[in-house]
């Protein structure tokens, strides 16, 4: 992958097969990890089948109570709590954010899957429009979460730890996509 590069309307970048198929790896088990069982696309969910604004606003709001913080330490990061120090409050809180949260990370890392699938297999450049450009940010920052997440990276200290570790270590490959996804977002700012 070069820098994502600006031009018109338009960011692009090149990517080699394998850089595709990981992305598109990690897209997917972002999907998976945020709405487990979910259906995908633009298929209606409970709710939403009517034109009545209120009536889906009374099924996305019906029975469902608090909302726990996930035990899975990277949906913890990606779906943090509003109030860390009131489990009662974030609870509430996610009661009315959580779903919806939820179905946004999984619309912008469609949208990128849809981006990575015109690229056919990185024979194509990766091309994405400005005003789709902040659904990559966030998709990319969703996913360097992730990846931190499972190397145990939370803070400079943790970081600069998992940045010295050896070739061998088992860890590395996940090392070097979490700087790869670094350098994604920073050039994909840069190109904006």
């Amino acid at each position: 992958m070069h820098r994502f590069k600006r031009r018109g309307g338009v960011i692009s970048t090149d990517l080699s097969a394998d850089e595709v198929a990981m992305l598109d790896s990690l897209l997917h088990e972002l999907i998976e990890l945020v709405a487990p069982g979910e259906p995908q696309g633009d298929q209606p969910t409970a709710g939403e089948e009517s034109d009545d604004p209120f009536e889906a606003w009374a099924a996305e709001l019906g029975d469902q109570g608090p909302v726990e913080t996930p035990d899975d330490p990277v949906l913890r990061r990606l779906l943090p709590d509003a109030y860390p120090d009131d489990p009662k409050a974030s609870a509430e809180f996610r009661r009315f954010t959580d779903r919806d949260l939820r179905r946004k990370k999984v619309a912008d890392a469609e949208v990128a899957l849809r981006h990575l699938a015109a690229t056919d297999g990185g024979q194509q450049d990766l091309r994405i429009p400005i005003a789709e450009a902040g659904s990559w940010l966030r998709v990319l920052t969703s996913l360097r979460l992730a990846v931190a997440g499972r190397l145990g990276i939370t803070d400079n200290d943790s970081a600069d730890a998992v940045a010295m570790i050896d070739d061998d270590d088992p860890r590395a490959f996940m090392v070097s996509i979490y700087d790869w996804l670094g350098f994604a977002q920073e050039t994909l700012v840069s190109a904006l």
